[in-house]
């Protein structure tokens, strides 16, 4: 039986689940006309964060600008509104403070950037460009909790094993568990889907990279379970296990989280775990 591809789209409403306390810390935060910037990797829910933020302010004007689909795009800003530029990072380097510096000059009430890693570096840690100050909200996978609201239903054994609590990956491998009503196994899902998820975990993969972001997840995936950064460090011999640890939770193919009260790496995504075990 031929199945309708997975198509993703922003969750605002109901249909947002999970990330509740940082939604009403951005929506706070924009109302006071803070510029924002919301890291993370491809799909872990940028849109549907600051969309939903942002509903909670139905007075104001929202101008939204998806640099990835256009980097060089014709719009004018309004004094009162409130700017949101996504994939800020799809427009080059020496593009990005020119935008910012317009953008700025008009007084918009408020500036949300999205993006992710390389938004970060060039950020840096100072989170200053342009002469716009933006409080950064880095993104990661779901809470444990929030992948079962996510699923709304028991399984056994559940879609976050293959999944690692990804957000966009977990809602693929639903739909085609329970495509056209006919529900599936898991291992029959990931089969029917693996022309959408192997080609998203290829990709993420590649963001990853050769360097000690690969043999930090390299690591964690053979350990198999949570670990204990410091732990992970004396292991792998990386010595800023904080900043990798960093790019891989952006990347949404790591968990960082405390579990009984200890700060622990996981690489719990099976579906990435075994592309990159297998190249």
């Amino acid at each position: 039986m031929l199945i309708t591809p997975f198509t993703p789209v922003p969750a605002t409403g109901d249909a947002f689940v999970g990330r509740q306390g940082l939604v009403r810390n951005l929506r706070g935060r924009i109302a006071r006309g803070e510029p924002l910037a919301v890291i993370g990797g491809p799909k872990l829910g940028k849109t549907s964060l600051v969309r939903t933020a942002l509903h909670g302010l139905p007075d104001r004007t929202v101008i939204e600008v998806d640099l990835g689909a256009d980097p060089s795009p014709r719009f004018d800003v309004d004094p009162g509104s409130i700017m949101v530029l996504e994939n800020l990072d799809g427009v080059a380097d020496s593009a990005i403070a020119p935008l910012l510096a317009r953008v700025s000059t008009a007084r918009p009430a408020g500036l949300v950037v999205t993006g992710g890693h390389r938004l970060r570096t060039v950020l840096g840690r100072s989170g200053t460009l342009a002469g716009v100050s933006f409080r950064v909200f880095p993104l990661s996978v779901l809470l444990d909790g929030e992948t079962r609201r996510l699923i709304g239903r028991d399984t056994s054994p559940s879609p976050a094993t293959w999944t690692g609590n990804h957000p966009y990956l977990t809602k693929l491998l639903l739909h085609y568990v329970e495509a056209e009503g006919c529900p599936r196994t898991l291992d029959d899902a990931v089969a029917a889907g693996r022309r959408q998820w192997g080609s998203f975990v290829q990709r993420l993969a590649a963001d990853v990279g050769e360097g000690p972001e690969r043999r930090l997840l390299s690591y964690l995936i053979e350990r198999g379970r949570p670990v204990n950064p410091a732990l992970a460090q004396s292991d792998t011999g990386i010595r800023d296990i904080k900043a990798v640890a960093d790019t891989l939770a952006y990347l949404g193919v790591i968990s960082r989280w405390i579990r009984n009260e200890e700060a622990t790496l996981f690489a719990g995504c099976r579906l990435l775990n075994d592309s990159i075990m297998t190249v």
